[in-house]
């Protein structure tokens, strides 16, 4: 499956100067994005996608946050669509007492909503949230994306 890479950040919610957005658009560098304070119950970010293609699967590496939402829009306009619902990434428990922070979760075409998987989308919009802690800040690892395995075949040809 070919991987979409991001090339720029369109917008964001709150950031860290250490730990910035555009870290997102470097998912190999090993940087991650957070919040700029702990207290906040929200985050979102919004990430061009390098060509607007349909969505097979993601790849998200947690940075404390308990759950994630994926929208996808297009640059010409209009609103966001859902991809991925809420989804939980930590529990209750584990987000209270800051355990397994930075799991990896990989959502594939059975996960995602059917319809805009397969649209040809060209933005990324992420909300994480984390209404059980309070003291700590939160974010992502990293975000990969990648098309459908379809895709990568006609290409070749």
């Amino acid at each position: 499956m070919p991987e979409i890479p991001f090339t720029r950040v369109v917008s964001v919610s709150s950031a860290d100067p250490r730990h910035p957005a555009e870290n997102l658009l470097r998912p190999d560098d090993g940087g991650r994005w957070k919040g700029a304070a702990a207290g906040e119950k929200q985050l979102s970010v919004v990430l061009e996608l390098s060509s607007s293609r349909p969505i097979h699967s993601l790849h998200l590496g947690n940075a404390g946050a308990a759950f994630a939402e994926i929208l996808v829009g297009s640059s010409s306009g209009g609103d966001f669509q859902v991809l991925l619902p809420s989804s939980a990434l930590m529990s209750p428990s584990e987000s209270k007492a800051g355990l397994e922070p930075h799991r990896v979760r990989i959502f594939g075409p059975e996960s995602l909503v059917k319809n805009q998987a397969q649209a040809r989308w060209d933005r990324l919009k992420v909300v994480l949230s984390q209404p059980y802690c309070q003291s700590r800040p939160f974010g992502l690892s990293f975000l990969r994306v990648f098309s459908a395995p379809e895709e990568e075949e006609e290409e070749k040809k």
